[in-house]
């Protein structure tokens, strides 16, 4: 009984929930703005892996992690900006070009790293420096709570912090209120005066911004090293949290919670002897459950609603 306790919530899997998280969180509160504006973007995936390969290039070129958030960050920024250039200004089919982005990531990054460092696939370097873990005053002395929360590093923390400010400005603000206004009647925001094409700009670019902080945790959040498609699907799952999250900063987060824990009781199934094709396949499982739990709910609702 102590041992499947300890395999389901015990602090390891907990505090691997966590870190876990963060990419998939990182990309996903990003695509959030884009999704209250209309904009589907299925590119998140190229936007991690662009991010981790310039965050890793400036870690390693500077020996220093603050330096390589910077690169990771512009690089998600300059994939956002490529994306709404043809998405707003050649009025490009957002899916298409998100694709055509996500199948370049992994190309251009791969021919990027045997550029600039003579590698294939896979570059680990001691000078790739990574952000420490931090221990939280007070609360790393707490048994149990401790080991959960405690202990990871800075970016892990400014995960949580995002989701409270992208709430506050999505809700609370001017600039929210607008955005989900393009969403919800884009004519309507028009006809009171509101640019909903520069509105849409800023919602891909904050995407590329969040996006560069998450792609930038997987290769200096802790790993320092780059590996092929080190983005593992990310994007695409940060993506299925937005959809279930319906762009609710709060609601995507939850869902981003259930992909990590499910992502970390993975990692944990794979020394139980576990076939590995059904352990790797069970964070895929779980979004497309998900899905279509959040699909029954969603349909149930405007059935009643018609009924009313």
């Amino acid at each position: 009984m102590e041992n499947a306790i300890g395999a389901f919530l015990g602090v390891s899997v907990l505090s691997a929930t966590i870190r876990l998280t963060t990419p998939v969180l990182f990309a996903a509160i990003g695509g959030c703005f884009g999704h209250k504006t209309n904009v589907l973007n299925i590119g998140l995936e190229s936007f991690l892996a662009f991010s981790a390969f310039f965050a890793m290039c400036g870690s390693y070129w500077a020996q220093s992690a603050l330096v390589g958030l910077l690169f990771g960050i512009a690089a998600g920024v300059m994939a956002a900006a490529v994306f709404a250039v043809f998405v707003l200004y050649f009025r490009s089919n957002a899916m298409v070009t998100g694709i055509a982005m996500n199948l370049a990531a992994w190309g251009i990054t791969n021919f990027l790293l045997q550029v600039f460092f003579n590698k294939r696939s896979i570059f680990i370097d001691p000078r790739i420096k990574s952000f420490h873990g931090i221990d939280l005053p007070l609360i790393k002395d707490i048994p149990y709570i401790g080991g959960i929360l405690s202990g990871h590093n800075i970016l892990v923390y400014l995960a949580a912090l995002s989701v409270f400010v992208s709430f506050v400005l999505m809700y609370k603000t001017p600039f929210g209120l607008r955005l989900r206004g393009i969403g919800i009647k884009e004519i309507a925001t028009q006809s009171v005066g509101v640019n909903s094409v520069a509105y849409k700009w800023a919602a891909i670019l904050l995407g590329g911004v969040f996006c560069g902080i998450g792609g930038s945790f997987l290769t200096i959040g802790g790993a320092s090293m780059f590996t092929e498609k080190i983005s593992a699907g990310n994007g695409f799952l940060a993506l299925a949290a937005i959809m279930i999250g319906n762009g609710n900063p709060v609601k995507t987060t939850l869902a981003c919670l259930v992909f990590g824990y499910v992502g970390a009781l993975s990692v944990a199934f794979q020394s139980m002897q576990i076939p590995s094709q059904i352990v790797l396949s069970l964070p895929y499982v779980f979004t497309v459950l998900l899905l279509v739990f959040s699909a029954v709910i969603e349909l149930r609702k405007k059935r009643s609603k018609y009924a009313q």
